[in-house]
């Protein structure tokens, strides 16, 4: 806004119109705001790995949505986060992270927290996502030696031909899930639980993977060459 020529009162004007109109409608939303997709990833995993929740063939079971456990209430608290779990329960279903199996049973509809439909809480991730890679890059260049870095890395090309398009996607994608499984595990196997448990200094702590591409280009060869 100030490189495009506007002056300080007419920003702070805009801006504190925006955060009234967000505060309005934050007001409107439900408890279970507190819901991002990195919790609701944390949830459907952990109905993918707890023994309790899981079947003979290791498979995700039908479970109510509310009550003692086994159901996804009680799964949410097991995780000991901060809100209202009922109302964590509701914006799981409303999101269509669980889906209905049978009579007033749930599944999650995937292993993975996919959200295809645009909405807040995509918006709340993308901002979080770009706040976490320049947190990454500012800690990186303030780190006096490389290898005590965060890792912040690329692999491009720039002229991958438009009929591989497809497949980079396919291999990218099982790729990025194989390791983010293989770093999942790391971090669950890690993570603060048990007594004494609360005394302990945490950080959150994770790892973003994912893919991008350009605008196709044709690219011109010179005839002598």
């Amino acid at each position: 806004m100030i490189i495009g020529g506007m002056r300080s009162p007419a920003i702070l004007q805009v801006a504190t119109r925006a955060m009234r109109n967000a505060e309005a409608e934050n007001s409107l939303l439900s408890p279970s705001k507190d819901v991002d997709l990195a919790f609701a990833g944390m949830i459907l995993d952990a109905w993918h790995r707890n023994r309790r929740y899981v079947d003979s063939a290791a498979q995700p079971k039908a479970i109510p949505l509310t009550g003692k456990t086994p159901s996804v209430e009680a799964l949410i608290r097991a995780e000991r986060v901060a809100g209202d779990p009922v109302a964590m329960v509701q914006r799981l279903k409303s999101l269509k992270l669980i889906v209905r199996c049978g009579r007033g049973r749930y599944k999650p509809a995937n292993r993975f927290a996919i959200v295809a439909e645009p909405n807040s809480l995509v918006q709340q991730h993308a901002v979080r996502s770009l706040s976490t890679l320049l947190k990454t890059i500012k800690e990186n260049l303030a780190t006096p030696r490389a290898s005590r870095g965060l890792i912040e890395r690329t692999a491009e090309v720039p002229d991958l031909p438009v009929e591989c398009v497809a497949e980079f996607r396919d291999f990218a994608r099982s790729q990025g899930w194989a390791l983010l499984s293989t770093l999942n595990d790391w971090l669950e196997s890690r993570r603060a639980r048990g007594k004494g448990s609360n005394a302990r200094e945490t950080v959150g702590a994770g790892v973003h993977v994912f893919a991008y591409l350009g605008n196709p280009t044709r690219r011109r060869f010179n005839a002598k060459r």
